[in-house]
């Protein structure tokens, strides 16, 4: 269980970082309702703060020094993330100055000026600003988590994993959130769904592929002193772990008495391979085929049906990346 508030933040970064890089694509693309763009993007700047809460709370270079993370890179993590919040408030404000009429309109409400085409041309380049910071925080966090399994390339699969999670992670979180709207308004144009949801599809993909391969755990245990009894054995079998304390026999103080052996045998409630197999099967097999099944009725136009299938994918990738994060961290609090 100590492990779940270092991965809550992790997750966190993934979401946030890859929600805004698939509104900020849906924003270029020019063909989604303004007031989608404009709800999403005080949102995601909402979660930014969540996350940055989070980082302080739980992941912080004071509190997790002593991990085995990589101190040079973890120094970056702060002001990244501070500087990926911060960034995002100035592109809110250009969102909301600019009302220059969205990709498909016609006659007059189609014409833009001069001064709204600079301002959406200074929304797009301080968007994909923000982009880079986002990819910038995901690359520096895991470079410095990478030491937790690096046996295989250094650990840069772990980095690319985490860069991936997010574009499905956050990809799936856009798509939902998109479906929802699409309820307000059933008439508006598939194609944003569709490349919102085939972008999510795209990073459970490279997931699949990358993350069997990052290679076996490399992480430095915690040392916890544990004081025991003497004579105390302790004999692990699987799941299973049997602790045997010998008793003195006989009246007391007669010490060369036969002794006897008082054994506790304690069982763990889930295996790390039973945790894997739920990582792949409802992190990322299931979630692919809700998403793919979802972009199938969007090109037909079924929306309601497709926000339900996203609403289940963002829910079993979110539990995936919670494990995926989870099975990482985990040896370092044996």
């Amino acid at each position: 269980m100590q492990a779940l508030p270092l991965a809550l933040f992790l997750v966190m970064l993934e979401l946030t970082a890859g929600s805004f890089i698939s509104l900020w694509l849906l924003d270029l693309r020019g063909d989604s309702s303004r007031g989608f763009i404009i709800f999403q993007g005080a949102l995601y700047a909402f979660f930014a703060l969540l996350t940055l809460g989070a980082m302080s709370a739980f992941a912080s270079p004071q509190i997790v020094r002593g991990y085995g993370l990589d101190g040079w890179w973890l120094g970056a993590q702060g002001p990244l993330t501070l500087a990926f919040l911060l960034a995002m408030l100035p592109w809110n404000v250009l969102l909301w100055l600019d009302r220059s009429p969205r990709k498909g309109a016609k006659g007059k409400a189609a014409a833009i000026t001069k001064g709204g085409a600079r301002l959406r041309l200074a929304r797009f380049a301080l968007g994909g600003a923000v982009s880079l910071v986002a990819l910038a925080d995901l690359f520096v966090v895991g470079m410095a988590y990478r030491t937790l399994a690096d046996s295989r390339l250094g650990g840069a699969l772990v980095v690319l994993a985490l860069v991936f999670g997010a574009l499905a992670l956050g990809g799936s979180m856009t798509a939902m959130l998109l479906g929802h709207w699409y309820l307000n308004t059933p008439t508006a144009s598939g194609k944003p769904l569709e490349f919102v949801t085939m972008l999510t599809i795209a990073g459970l993909a490279l997931v699949l592929l990358t993350s069997p391969f990052i290679g076996p755990s490399t992480a430095r245990p915690t040392i916890q002193k544990v004081t025991v009894a003497p004579g105390t054995t302790i004999q692990t079998n699987g799941g299973q772990v049997a602790i045997s304390t010998p008793t003195v026999s006989g009246s007391q103080g007669q010490s060369d008495l036969p002794s006897q052996s008082d054994t506790t045998t304690r069982e763990a409630p889930i295996t790390n391979t039973a945790l894997v197999a739920l990582e792949y099967i409802l992190g990322l097999l299931a979630p692919l085929v809700l998403a793919g099944v979802a972009l199938y009725l969007t090109r037909g136009r079924s929306f309601q049906s497709a926000t339900g299938m996203l609403y289940l994918c963002v829910s079993f990738v979110f539990l995936g990346e919670i494990l995926a994060g989870g099975l990482l961290l985990f040896p370092i609090f044996l």
